[in-house]
Formats: structure tokens, sequence, C-alpha cells
């Protein structure tokens, strides 16, 4: 996401100055299961939920063995979906792990300080972030070409139109019913909407809303993008949802950016490897 120093629009929202990257799709049940597999054959943080297991749309991720030797595996066909039920917590452990290199990378210290609890804010240096909300809103709803902010992540100002059926292809998914191929596949996978963001940015309106860093009184944190269960307004540059940071709801999922460090060449081989399966998440340390 580049443009650094463009202007917030008329919410005060969207200036960034700064460029950054932004995951073209949201954090997958596949890319979450792998960070499991990793970190999590004990589990004190709780990084697995067992809404995954017994999700009211389908479970997601199945957890197996004992504490000390647990393992996880995606549900058949629910791999590319986004992974949900994962609280702000768990997000910023997720960050901390792409940002110590994967593998058995600390899940504690990195981009942010989860010793701090409630108060916890980006670290000096982060890389892999939750983007803030000013990150967020740019990345979905502002026209670098044209120098405007759209009032949908699509690129328009025109209300989407709800679905009417369960097989044509959506360009966002939201709507309540129908649901996309029936209540048992709810969620679309990567790929499987047309939408998208001036930027190229895909499902940042909704399928799951997404978290994003920023604060909210009472400690809230602000999620973004609307779900499937909602209506088009939620979609748009108006809606915020101030949650509760522990809350693990399958409405909740994550959208992950990288913080270019000085000298951006640093960085270069990241460019465009944010796609649909994060290659840089497989590589493991020996």
């Amino acid at each position: 996401i580049g443009d650094a120093g463009n202007t917030a629009d008329w919410t005060g929202l969207g200036g960034v100055n700064y460029d950054y990257q932004i995951s073209t799709y949201e954090v997958t049940v596949a890319q979450y299961t792998e960070f499991l597999n990793n970190v999590a054959a004990s589990d004190p943080n709780g990084l697995w939920s067992e809404n995954m297991g017994s999700d009211p749309l389908g479970a997601s991720i199945m957890r197996s063995g004992e504490d000390g030797s647990y393992t996880y595996t995606a549900v058949a066909g629910k791999e590319n979906q986004p992974v949900r039920s994962v609280n702000f917590y768990d997000a910023c452990r997720f960050c901390n792990w792409l940002a110590n290199e994967q593998g058995s990378g600390d899940t504690e210290t990195g981009s942010y300080d989860l010793s701090l609890g409630v108060d916890i804010t980006r670290s000096s240096g982060a890389t892999w972030v939750l983007p803030t909300e000013d990150e967020w809103y740019k990345a979905a709803y502002y026209d670098p070409v044209n120098d405007v902010y759209y009032d949908y992540p699509n690129g328009s100002d025109t209300v989407p139109s709800e679905p009417t059926d369960s097989t044509t292809t959506r360009e966002m998914n939201f709507g309540d019913s129908p649901y996309w191929q029936g209540w048992g596949v709810c969620y679309t996978a990567i790929g499987e909407t047309t939408g998208h963001s001036p930027y190229g940015v895909y499902d940042m309106g909704g399928n799951v809303e997404e978290w994003t860093e920023t604060f909210q009184p009472s400690n809230y944190r602000i999620a973004r993008g609307g779900g499937l269960f909602n209506p088009a307004n939620a979609l748009s540059v108006t809606s915020q949802d101030p949650s509760d940071p522990t809350t693990e709801s399958h409405l909740l999922g994550i959208r992950v950016a990288y913080i270019i460090p000085e000298p951006s060449s640093v960085a270069l081989f990241l460019v465009g490897s944010l796609g649909c399966v994060f290659g840089w998440m497989r590589r493991q340390r020996v």
C-alpha cells in the first residue's frame, strides 16, 4: 500500500504517512492450523478455541491428543476459509510468530509485548502486525489513482446488492441468507469472491469482521468490515465494531499487515507474497 502521506477522508480516517503491505486475503484456517501445530502442543494461552471444534456454522479446526502433545487438523473443505474464533491476543501472538520466523518462534514478544495485557501497543521496529484502523481503512476504501475514498471496499459508492441464491459467484459475502452453498458452507474461501478494493485487497467487506490494532474506550479494539450475517451498511466507511479483546466469535477473523523497515529494500522480496497461499508462512526454521 503506497501513496504515503495521503490525506484522511471526512471521517478523519485513512491517512497513512508510510508505505506498508497488507495481506490480499484474510488469514485462513490452514494457516492458523500451521501456527497451532508449531506452538501449541501445550496451549496455556488458549490459542485454540473450543468454538473452532464446534462452530455453529461448522467446525474448522479439530484438536486431538493430550496436553504436551496436542495436534491440530483443518476440517476438510474448510482449509481456505477465514479462520475465526480468534481473539485479539491470539491475533497478536500470531503476528509475533510471523515476526519471529515461524517454526517454534516466540509468541509473547516481537511485534507486540503480550506481558502488557490490555495495554498492548505496537513495538518499536514491529514488522508483522494487525493493521491499525487507518491502515485497514486506507487499504479498503482509498483509490490512489483518483485520490478519493469510496463508500464500500469494492471501489464503489453504490450500495452492494445482497445475494439472491447460494450458487452465484459473490462480489462480497454478506447479507444473511441465502448462505454460500447452503448452511454447511457459509463462509467463502479465498478466491471465491470477486469484489476487491482499489489496491486489489479481497474480502474487506463481509465473510468475517477483522481485528484492527486500534483502541476504543474501555480497552476495546476496533473490528472492521462486517460479516456474512450483516447488511450492506456494515461494510461501509461509517461502520465500526468496538469489541472486547477477549471475544472469540465465529464472526471475527484476522488480516495481517507488514511494516516495511528502513531501508525499504529489506522487505522487497515480500512484495506480491501476501496472496492466497501465504508462501512465506511455509518456511520453517531448521
